[in-house]
């Protein structure tokens, strides 16, 4: 389970273009190193580094997160880290990559289930963002940066996240949410990362890759 390095094939048809062959392939190892680092078996090189940045980043706006998916990324062990072996692009084409197998399977998995319930994982997603609005605006309002939740809106957040979490097959938030200490940062981070899953849900749903739910014999 631990190291079940392997090639996986990501299939894609003819129509793809140039911004393509960059936002699918950066999505892909975003997800990847976030399912490595919180919902796997696998390791991290130093969960010290993670659990800093979880906790001592602001998660006032777009920048921690950018940056926490850079953290994680650089916490992947270097022998699990995905590497392009080859590109074809025809119609069909492939991307294979040799990389460790159970997260890009999970990753496969999930982007099935948002594609085939797109509108139930979408409100999902809109219901967190809109109380995390709501929350943010409250403060500013109140003139306070880090006015704590009432014990409703804890609640509220949590089983909105819990609910999202469970939608797209983040097994683990308990565990992180007890790693950030904080349900605001726990709801964005699982919020970033439906986001990323929609990305590549738009490629599957439009026919413009498979990501079959396992690794290519």
């Amino acid at each position: 389970m631990n190291d079940e390095i392997g090639v996986y094939r990501i299939e894609m048809d003819g129509r793809w273009d140039f911004w393509d062959l960059y936002e699918f392939p950066h999505a892909f190892i975003q997800l990847y190193s976030f399912i490595y680092c919180f919902d796997s078996e696998l390791s991290p090189l130093d969960a010290d580094r993670i659990n800093f940045a979880l906790v001592n980043y602001p998660w006032g706006g777009g920048y921690s997160v950018v940056n926490i998916y850079r953290v994680l990324q650089n916490q992947i062990k270097p022998e699990h880290r995905s590497q392009i072996s080859e590109i074809r692009y025809a119609s069909p084409g492939w991307i294979d990559l040799i990389t460790n197998l159970p997260p890009a399977v999970k990753i496969a998995t999930s982007v099935a289930t948002i594609a085939g319930s797109l509108a139930a994982t979408t409100k999902a997603y809109a219901t967190i963002q809109k109380t995390l609005s709501e929350i943010r605006l409250h403060r500013e309002r109140m003139r306070l940066q880090r006015m704590q939740l009432t014990r409703a809106q804890v609640s509220e957040l949590t089983g909105l996240t819990q609910d999202l979490s469970r939608m797209i097959g983040f097994s683990r938030f308990e565990e992180l949410n007890e790693r950030t200490g904080n349900i605001e940062v726990t709801a964005k981070l699982v919020a970033a990362q439906f986001r990323r899953l929609k990305k590549l849900a738009d490629y599957v749903t439009k026919g413009k890759a498979i990501l079959p739910p396992h690794s290519h014999d």
